[in-house]
Protein backbone atom coordinates (compact mmCIF):
# COMPACT_ATOMS: atom_id res chain seq x y z
CA UNK A 1 0.00 0.00 0.00
CA UNK A 2 1.39 3.19 -0.88
CA UNK A 3 2.03 5.84 1.88
CA UNK A 4 2.96 9.49 1.92
CA UNK A 5 2.60 11.99 -0.83
CA UNK A 6 1.45 15.42 -0.80
CA UNK A 7 -1.66 16.02 1.27
CA UNK A 8 -4.63 18.06 -0.48
CA UNK A 9 -4.66 21.85 0.95
CA UNK A 10 -1.48 21.58 2.19
CA UNK A 11 1.28 23.81 2.67
CA UNK A 12 1.11 27.87 1.98
CA UNK A 13 -2.05 28.74 -0.31
CA UNK A 14 -0.89 29.99 -3.57
CA UNK A 15 -0.46 33.43 -4.62
CA UNK A 16 0.03 34.56 -0.79
CA UNK A 17 3.23 36.16 -1.50
CA UNK A 18 1.84 38.79 -4.22
CA UNK A 19 1.92 41.76 -3.32
CA UNK A 20 5.62 41.62 -0.77
CA UNK A 21 7.70 44.23 -1.54
CA UNK A 22 10.32 44.34 1.33
CA UNK A 23 11.80 41.21 2.22
CA UNK A 24 12.93 41.32 5.90
CA UNK A 25 15.93 39.06 7.91
CA UNK A 26 16.51 38.38 11.06
CA UNK A 27 19.47 38.86 13.09
CA UNK A 28 19.87 37.90 16.73
CA UNK A 29 22.75 39.40 19.19
CA UNK A 30 23.72 38.15 22.47
CA UNK A 31 23.55 40.19 25.49
CA UNK A 32 23.24 39.69 28.94
CA UNK A 33 20.10 39.47 30.74
CA UNK A 34 20.00 42.89 32.27
CA UNK A 35 21.06 44.21 29.34
CA UNK A 36 18.40 43.04 27.39
CA UNK A 37 16.21 44.02 29.51
CA UNK A 38 17.42 47.53 29.16
CA UNK A 39 17.31 47.51 25.49
CA UNK A 40 13.57 46.48 26.26
CA UNK A 41 12.90 49.57 28.44
CA UNK A 42 14.71 51.71 25.91
CA UNK A 43 12.52 50.70 23.38
CA UNK A 44 9.66 50.77 25.06
CA UNK A 45 9.93 54.44 26.56
CA UNK A 46 11.04 55.71 22.70
CA UNK A 47 7.57 54.09 21.63
CA UNK A 48 9.83 51.72 19.60
CA UNK A 49 9.61 48.44 18.75
CA UNK A 50 13.22 46.68 19.75
CA UNK A 51 13.82 46.05 16.37
CA UNK A 52 12.81 49.29 15.45
CA UNK A 53 14.89 51.03 17.72
CA UNK A 54 17.87 48.65 17.57
CA UNK A 55 17.97 49.45 13.87
CA UNK A 56 17.81 52.88 13.78
CA UNK A 57 20.17 53.09 16.77
CA UNK A 58 22.97 50.77 14.56
CA UNK A 59 21.87 53.04 11.82
CA UNK A 60 22.28 56.39 13.18
CA UNK A 61 25.92 55.83 14.84
CA UNK A 62 24.65 57.81 18.19
CA UNK A 63 24.31 56.47 21.54
CA UNK A 64 20.89 57.19 23.74
CA UNK A 65 22.19 56.26 26.79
Amino acid sequence: MPRGGKREGAGRPFGTLKGRTVEYKTISISALPEEVEQIKELAKNSGKSVSRFLVELALSGSNPL
